[in-house]
C-alpha cells in the first residue's frame, strides 16, 4: 500500500481545502504532500513545474465554470496523474460528467453538523487510495 501521496488540490474556497485536507489528516495511514491551486490557470502551472501522484479537483473555479472542460483541460495537464473531482455542486453537474462516473457531493463530507466524523474522513481517504491505485483510470466525482 502507498505511504505517501504528492496531492494537487485545485480548490478556490480555502475553506474546502482546508476541510479536506483535515479529513485526509483525521483518516490516518497516508502522509499527503498538499499543494493547492486556486484557479484553472494556477493549476496549469503547478502541474507544467512537477508531476503529482494525484489531483484533486473543484468543478466550479473562477476562470472554468464548465464542469467537462475542467476535467478535459487538468486531463491534458495531468502526466497520467489520475483526477478525482471534489465538488459541492455534484447534484447541478452530475447528468453534465458523463456515464459511468461516481458522483457524491462534498457537502455531505465537509458542510453539515458532523463534519468530523471518523467514517467520513476514512471514506473519503478510501476514494482517494482507490483513484490512485494502477488499475483505476476513470475519474471519481467526489
Amino acid at each position: 500500500m502507498i505511504r505517501e501521496l504528492s496531492v494537487l488540490h485545485v480548490e478556490d474556497d480555502c475553506a474546502d481545502a482546508m476541510l479536506f485536507q483535515h479529513a485526509l489528516h483525521d483518516a490516518g495511514a497516508i502522509d499527503f504532500e498538499m499543494e493547492v491551486a486556486r484557479s484553472l490557470r494556477d493549476a496549469r502551472l503547478k502541474l507544467a513545474r512537477r508531476r503529482y501522484d494525484i489531483i484533486i479537483a473543484d468543478l466550479r473555479l473562477p476562470d472554468s465554470r464548465d464542469p467537462n472542460d475542467t476535467v478535459s483541460l487538468l486531463g491534458r495537464h495531468a502526466q497520467g496523474a489520475p483526477i478525482m473531482v471534489l465538488t459541492g455542486s455534484a447534484r447541478v453537474d452530475a447528468d453534465r460528467i458523463g456515464a459511468g462516473v461516481t458522483v457524491l457531493d462534498k457537502n455531505a463530507f465537509f458542510h453539515n453538523r458532523d463534519n468530523r466524523d471518523d467514517r467520513k474522513s476514512q471514506v473519503l481517504l478510501r476514494k482517494v487510495m482507490e483513484a490512485v491505485e494502477p488499475n483505476s483510470s476513470d475519474t471519481v466525482i467526489i
